[in-house]
């Protein structure tokens, strides 16, 4: 099934106060597997999709347009392509975790009745 993921990164640029690593919020459109194997792991089967969501510069929110004004089209996509490597390395692990914790407060409500 195909739906959203967010990954929270950094959107770095050489700005006129200086070398700027801004929070930046990725929105990554990605097919995962239907199943869940015995211990609760789906797997990532395609990533259709990874776009900057928005990005906070100087306590305000930021959006893509304005990172490509200030960067160019390419350097966005560079920084789109890094953070999505970062998500992939722990996306797996992170839903299987969600997924524990689900079943536990399940059990849990499901035991107080």
């Amino acid at each position: 099934m195909s739906r959203f993921d967010y990954h929270t990164g950094t959107l770095t640029m050489d700005a006129a106060e200086g070398y700027v690593e801004a929070e930046a919020l990725f929105e990554i459109d990605a097919l995962w597997s239907r199943h869940r194997d015995r211990y609760g792991m789906r797997s990532i089967q395609w990533v259709n999709n990874i776009s900057l969501d928005s990005w906070t510069f100087d306590g305000r929110k930021q959006t893509r347009e304005t990172a490509v004004a200030l960067l160019g089209e390419d350097e966005v996509a560079r920084q789109e392509d890094l953070a999505l490597i970062e998500w992939r390395q722990t996306a797996e692990q992170d839903d299987a975790d969600e997924y524990a914790d689900q079943m536990r407060d399940l059990r849990h409500d499901l035991a107080a009745e």
